[in-house]
């Protein structure tokens, strides 16, 4: 069974009627946190910034992609994943290796994830996602620790 990694964001708010909606639709979509997740639902939401979250090690071995989207935000509006920086540690790690993804895909980093086992932290950090409005965001990245 595959899944896809989320990297879901907080709604900012509702949109004012008398506002300037070029400026404001930015600031109000802007990522204020980063969280990754199974697309499947498990009945628990995901972390929020810098919470560790847990994942099953042969889940997060099984991604192939991910995406980030808004958070409980009404509107569909899509950011693009442009690169992040992936930090592994712990189980099958000789101190910290890092992997670089420069889109959705997560094949650069596919041979680190295959030696990912229950007691490895991945930290997703420098994620840089663009906007409909083809600005280039760098969100607040997340952690997670498999079991």
């Amino acid at each position: 069974m595959k899944h896809v990694l989320l990297f879901s964001f907080l709604s900012m708010g509702i949109l004012p009627v008398n506002s300037q909606l070029a400026n404001d639709i930015s600031s109000l979509t802007e990522p204020a946190s980063l969280s990754i997740g199974s697309s499947v639902s498990t009945g628990t939401q995901p972390g929020i910034g810098n919470e560790n979250e847990q994942m099953l090690a042969v889940t997060f071995r099984s991604q192939d992609v991910c995406r980030a989207e808004l958070k409980d935000f009404v509107f569909d509006i899509q950011y693009n994943i442009v690169s992040a920086t992936v930090y592994f540690s712990g189980t099958n790690f000789r101190g910290v290796e890092t992997g670089y993804i420069t889109s959705a895909s997560l094949k650069p980093i596919r041979s680190l994830m295959a030696r990912c086992a229950p007691g490895t932290m991945v930290v997703f950090d420098r994620v840089k996602v663009k906007g409909p409005d083809n600005e280039l965001r760098t969100i607040q990245g997340t952690s997670y620790m498999l079991k």
